[in-house]
């Protein structure tokens, strides 16, 4: 009972044994390798296996034996190929594979393409940020949102129609102001999801606005006042009012994105034969976080002359400026389509922020000439205060954007942008010049920019 539960062993053993050794004996001989019969202990016995080897014979001699087999095959030297020539008869080398994948279904996903070759090979592992630092400069034209509406002064002489006329500091609108946004980038590499990881310095800023306005009375006679003060020397019956206000923003971040990868390239044969890679299109979602720091100042200026009379005898200048910085979170995102050699999407970020607001005022007039015919209030004016204070503020931006990949890791972009400022001391809030408040200082204000940026992106 025992013999006949290992003879299966002792069978597969022998077997073994008998092919290693009478294997090379009979390929040497040109002959079939026989394996003798193994007996078991028993009186079973297991009838002799015979191997049969598969032979290639090139050019067999007429002479030559060549054994029978079910599985013989013989191939002339004329069928194997060793060199590739063209139509000329010139030795010329054969068709290469490139970059084969190692899952060849993945390469026959491309869409057909009516041409006689594929364009260019653009993987994703070389077209696209394949560098350890990347980069990107646009140009920036904003147009800046106006002044808050007060008015800055009247024409006390009527109009035909019985009106008076009334000038307001919103009157003219800013010139569109040039400005500049630079990132500096740097890949971390990709987490255990395959996104990359990269940490980048933002600069967005550069941005002057400022405008200019002016009014004249209807007449020589001076007729022309301010409700800003009524009552204060040097800004009543005057010929001429003029208005300055100028304004400036810049932005610095340093972020950590997070950025999802495009999936496996499609392999591509071209009909000459050739392997490529290509990207395949997809949306590229990317979260960042961050912090960030913005500066806003804003400066205004309102004049009162008479026409024929100096300065010293009748004037009045008015200046307000004001400082704000806003330290925040910065928190955002984009979401980009790309292609293999275009990409569109958009980008924007939110930083709730602390604002630190400080504005200083100063006012000086004289007026010297007392007019007989209308009344006004004669003497000097000299005014000034500075003040700060603190409270919550807000930073954000959105950028839509498209661009063509024109080189490996080089691309064009252009965009529309806004850009939106709030909870700052803007100038035009300020305005204290009948000193009503000891402490002015209104934070309360906003800024909206929007405009074109054009540029180009890169990574090395």
């Amino acid at each position: 009972m025992t013999a006949r539960l290992y003879q299966p062993l002792l069978l597969l053993a022998a077997w073994t044994a008998c092919c290693l050794m009478a294997g090379p004996a009979a390929r040497a001989a040109g002959h079939p390798a026989k394996v003798p019969a193994v007996l078991s202990d028993s009186d079973d016995t297991v009838p002799p296996v015979t191997i049969i080897q598969d032979r290639i014979v090139l050019d067999p001699a007429p002479d030559a034996e060549v054994l029978p087999g079910p599985v013989e095959s013989v191939v002339t030297e004329s069928d194997v190929p060793l060199v590739h020539t063209n139509d000329a008869g010139t030795i010329v080398e054969p068709p290469r594979i490139l970059d084969v994948s190692s899952a060849g279904a993945d390469g026959m996903l491309l869409d057909e393409f009516a041409l006689d070759e594929m364009p260019f090979e653009a993987s994703s592992g070389e077209w696209f940020k394949d560098g350890g630092w990347y980069y990107s400069a646009e140009s920036l034209w904003l147009s800046r949102s106006r002044n808050q509406r007060v008015i800055a002064a009247t024409d006390i002489r009527p109009t035909q129609e019985g009106k008076q006329l009334k000038y307001t500091t919103v009157s003219n609108p800013f010139n569109m102001s040039p400005g500049a946004r630079a990132t500096l980038g740097r890949n971390l590499g990709r987490d255990y999801l395959d996104r990359d990881r990269s940490v980048e310095f933002v600069y967005y800023g550069g941005l002057n606005a400022a405008g200019k306005n002016g009014f004249n009375s209807l007449t020589s006679v001076p007729t022309l006042i301010t409700p800003l003060a009524p009552l204060t020397p040097g800004f009543n019956l005057a010929n001429q009012f003029t208005t300055t206000l100028s304004s400036d923003f810049n932005s610095m971040e340093i972020n950590y994105k997070l950025a999802r990868r495009l999936g496996r390239d499609q392999l591509v044969m071209s009909p000459a034969g050739n392997w490529t890679k290509h990207a395949e299109r997809g949306f590229l979602p990317a979260l960042i976080l961050g912090v960030r720091v913005a500066n806003e100042n804003e400066n205004f200026s309102f004049t009162s002359r008479r026409l024929g009379v100096a300065p010293s005898t009748f004037s009045g200048d008015y200046t307000i400026g004001t400082q704000n910085w806003l330290f925040g979170l910065n928190l955002g995102g984009e979401l980009i389509s790309q292609n293999e050699f275009y990409y569109w999407g958009l980008r924007g970020r939110a930083a709730p922020a602390l604002s630190w607001a400080a504005s200083q005022q100063r006012a000086i007039g004289v007026n010297n000439q007392p007019l007989s015919n209308l009344s006004a209030v004669t003497g000097t004016t000299d005014l000034a205060y500075a003040t700060s204070g603190f409270g919550p503020g807000f930073i954000g931006d959105l950028t839509l954007l498209a661009g063509w990949n024109i080189r490996p890791n080089f691309s064009l972009q252009i965009g529309y942008d806004f850009l939106w400022i709030a909870g700052i001391a803007t100038a035009t809030r300020q305005f204290n010049l009948d000193n009503r408040d000891q402490y002015p200082l209104d934070a309360g204000g906003q800024v909206f920019y929007n405009g074109v940026s054009f540029g180009f992106n890169g990574t090395w």
